[in-house]
């Protein structure tokens, strides 16, 4: 990379730290109770269950949890430490899209001027990276304690040490790439269930363009050529996922886990005349509902986005309509040359590229299309963010490339140079005109970078940082609970009226913080389901009972069965809502 090169994307990596890392402790503002269960996986690390894979919440994959404990040991236990590692991950997600968008466009048979082809290549990856740094979808995931965030990094980074394998200049280095392959492929199995569908999408990419010569004695350089790298990469897989795989064999049940209720083929998600579906759902209904799924899941890039503010801004497209077309076109054409691709690789192997793309893109939007809940879902596409970025970035490329290109034969068409008048055509005007045009199209290209810099700012830290609901969807009425009971350490006289999924975070946030969980003041509480807050029977002076914001509404009947009750305090969020409410017995 030329100097200038480097300096932009120095500054992209800045503009990815900025909006994955800024106001990190105020937002998202709270710790959700899906979040909060890494942390109760966290404290069974700190018991000793040292696991690849724990059970809770229908089973979950534990590399993000470990990554979450050293973050702990670092920033101590809280929203910060878990945040923060997942904003982490965001940042190099974006640095490792880049060398997977430069490596992918480095190479191409049809192209013999190899200076022009890696200047092509590094302007893709410097715009893959650009978008990812500033795309809505990534900076809500990246700022989001969900496992789920690994996927994006794993499948970039699986994708780019393929490349650097393919393309090593020497059989060490060939080898030694093929390991780490193997391993980072492995490693993705770690992070979440989504990733699994690499697997189809990494062996059709690897194993086609060995069968395009399979009539002639291409074939054969081929398995010779790569047999080598496959057993290495063959054996650093078998290395890492051994401990995983030996789990699931023992216990198999949970290496389904959640999608298999989730999934389409799940009759339970099923109604017939109001009524729950009884066996299979047919053919008929199944092509209805993927049809339907398929076109929400892929409108949800461009008109009406997820709701869940912990995913996506509510309601917004996952990519912004500034760039919306770009991808359009891009998820057009690759289609298309991916498709030529397939059916004649010998005769079109620059175009394995595309078909690359098409195939990463595709396969990781199945474990959302598969699915028949909350869609468009913006966690589970999250293995899409990558391939979605470099479509995006190669369109983007391609599309001001080719203005610029037909400017120039516009300026250099006789027909044009005649019309023009005389004093234009002089030699001296003709380098100024240039940079004119140059510099007019250096301007858009800053008042485009500009336009979506601002379009994420405004959308994140004002639009979702005035709407209460945001909060709410993290919970960040849980803190300042979870603070008071812990400073009040007094569990035989303390009951806490939540719902039992809920109550994970101040599970999480109250217990000790060294993994001393037999210390008194370690989840100092009763928990109480809001549904039975009025019948606490055998209440005595001095108890205290806290309402949450999602409880509050349940004070109105525990205060008639309750007179003795008599609240004490009341904290309010920054929106004047009522997020926790502490009655007092005084008899």
């Amino acid at each position: 990379m030329t100097a200038k090169q480097k300096f932009i994307f120095f500054a992209i990596i800045l503009l990815a730290v900025f909006f994955r890392f800024y106001q990190i402790t105020r937002m998202p503002g709270g710790l959700f109770p899906d979040e909060a269960a890494n942390g109760l996986d966290i404290n069974s690390m700190q018991a000793g269950q040292l696991q690849p894979f724990y059970e809770r919440g229908n089973g979950r994959e534990a590399l993000f949890f470990y990554m979450e404990w050293a973050s702990t040991a670092v920033l101590g236990k809280g929203q910060l430490a878990m945040h923060a590692t997942s904003a982490l991950v965001g940042v190099l997600t974006v640095i490792i899209i880049f060398f997977a968008a430069y490596r992918l466009f480095l190479v191409d048979p049809n192209e013999h001027d190899k200076v022009l082809l890696k200047a092509r290549a590094i302007k893709i990856g410097l715009l893959a990276s650009f978008l990812t740094a500033v795309s809505t979808w990534h900076v809500v995931l990246s700022r989001t304690a969900f496992r789920a965030n690994l996927t994006p990094l794993f499948g970039s980074l699986v994708i780019y040490l393929l490349l650097r394998t393919y393309q090593a200049d020497s059989r060490k280095s060939q080898l030694a790439f093929a390991f780490l392959t193997g391993a980072a492929f492995a490693g993705g199995f770690y992070t979440y269930i989504a990733f699994r569908i690499m697997a189809p999408v990494l062996f059709m990419i690897i194993i086609w363009p060995m069968l395009a010569g399979i009539k002639n004695s291409q074939f054969w350089m081929n398995i010779k050529k790569y047999f080598l790298p496959i057993i290495f990469a063959t054996i650093a897989f078998g290395i890492v996922i051994f401990p995983i795989a030996n789990y699931f064999y023992h216990n198999f049940d949970y290496f389904i886990g959640r999608s298999g209720q989730v999934s389409i083929f799940n009759p339970e998600l099923y109604t017939v005349n109001g009524e729950q579906l009884h066996g299979k759902p047919t053919g008929l209904v199944l092509t209805s509902v993927f049809g339907d799924v398929f076109k929400t899941t892929v409108a949800g890039f461009f008109t009406y986005g997820d709701l869940n503010w912990r995913q996506n801004i509510s309601g917004y497209p996952l990519l912004l309509p500034l760039i919306s077309p770009f991808f359009a076109v891009g998820l057009v054409v690759p289609l298309f040359l991916g498709i030529w691709y397939f059916f004649a690789p010998a005769k079109r192997p620059g175009f394995w590229k595309y078909f690359l793309l098409t195939g990463w893109f595709w396969g990781m939007l199945l474990p959302e299309m598969a699915t028949a809940e909350g869609i468009p879902h913006a966690l589970r596409s999250a293995g899409a963010v990558a391939p979605t970025f470099i479509i995006t970035a190669w369109a983007l490329y391609e599309v001001t490339h080719i203005v610029i290109r037909l400017h120039k034969k516009l300026w250099q068409n006789r027909l044009f140079r005649h019309q023009d008048p005389q004093w234009m055509k002089e030699s001296h005007f003709v380098p100024l005109r240039m940079r004119i045009v140059n510099g007019a199209i250096t301007f858009t290209g800053i008042l485009f970078c500009l336009v979506l810099i601002s379009q994420t700012y405004y959308l994140y830290f004002v639009y979702a940082a005035n709407s209460p609901e945001y909060f709410y969807s993290f919970r960040a009425d849980l803190t300042p609970v979870s603070e008071y009971l812990r400073k009040r350490c007094n569990k035989e006289a303390t009951y806490l009226i939540l719902d039992k999924f809920s109550v994970q975070t101040p599970d999480y946030l109250t217990s000790d913080p060294h993994g001393n969980f037999s210390d008194k003041c370690n989840v100092p509480y009763r928990q109480v389901d809001p549904e039975n807050s009025w019948q606490l029977p055998n209440l005595k002076s001095g108890d205290e009972i806290i309402f949450t914001q999602s409880s509050v509404f349940d004070t109105k009947k525990f205060k008639q069965y309750h007179p003795e009750a008599h609240l004490t305090l009341e904290y309010r969020n920054k929106f004047g809502q009522s997020v926790m409410a502490v009655y007092k017995i005084e008899n």
